[in-house]
């Protein structure tokens, strides 16, 4: 219910209160620092979404000290990766992650912008290249496992699919809906969307990092 709630709040909203809210809940994750990036779908056939984000979601992300990049416009949508750039530089900078990338054709040393900008090439050459995975968060064993068409067996699938260590994955899966959980409740008490954003970062950030 609590859901249904929260989209009928979100779609009685005008357009700049909308897609601030609806930023805000989508990039939750990031915003309390236990998620380095996220993507997110704008569909064209939404206009109010569409227009919404072009109108006022950019400068929204920039105040809330998040940053983004268009990895793909289509004729029917624009796909977004929102991240928090200290904390995705954090996860790229491990050994198994830069021999990973850079055998995918990314720069040997770590810039962020560069990354990002190979990433929204391979995006538009591969569709969905499966190093997205590791810009997500997602662990390197699950991320080579998938990209390998594993026979392994897939023990738990739910924010990703997972093959190696469940236990820890729903550990994180709990901290996710945690975090949502908490932007729905506060979103739903009538906080704007400056204040909840603030809200999860004072209440998730510093134990996330």
């Amino acid at each position: 219910m609590k859901y249904l709630d929260f989209y009928k709040r979100l779609d009685s909203m005008k357009n700049k209160e909308y897609i601030e809210n609806f930023l805000v809940y989508n990039s939750s994750l990031v915003i309390a620092g236990v998620k380095p990036a996220v993507t997110v779908t704008m569909k064209k056939s939404n206009r109010k979404l569409h227009n919404s984000w072009t109108s006022y979601g950019k400068s929204f992300l920039k105040n809330i000290n998040l940053k983004f990049i268009e990895l793909r416009e289509s004729d029917s949508s624009i796909i977004v990766m929102i991240y928090d750039e200290s904390i995705l530089e954090k996860e790229l900078n491990r050994k198994t992650h830069i021999e990973f990338l850079v055998n995918m054709g990314y720069p040997f040393e770590i810039k962020i912008n560069e990354y990002v900008n190979t990433l929204k090439y391979r995006y538009d050459q591969y569709h969905c290249p499966h190093e997205l995975g590791l810009f997500l968060g997602i662990p390197f064993e699950d991320v080579k496992d998938f990209m390998e068409c594993t026979t392994k067996q897939c023990l738990l699938c739910g924010y990703w699919k997972v093959y190696n260590d469940s236990n820890k994955a729903k550990i994180i899966f709990n901290k996710y809906d945690r975090v949502k959980e908490y932007a729905i409740k506060n979103m739903l008490e009538g906080n704007s969307s400056r204040d909840l954003a603030l809200s999860i970062k004072n209440s998730f950030y510093i134990n996330a990092i």
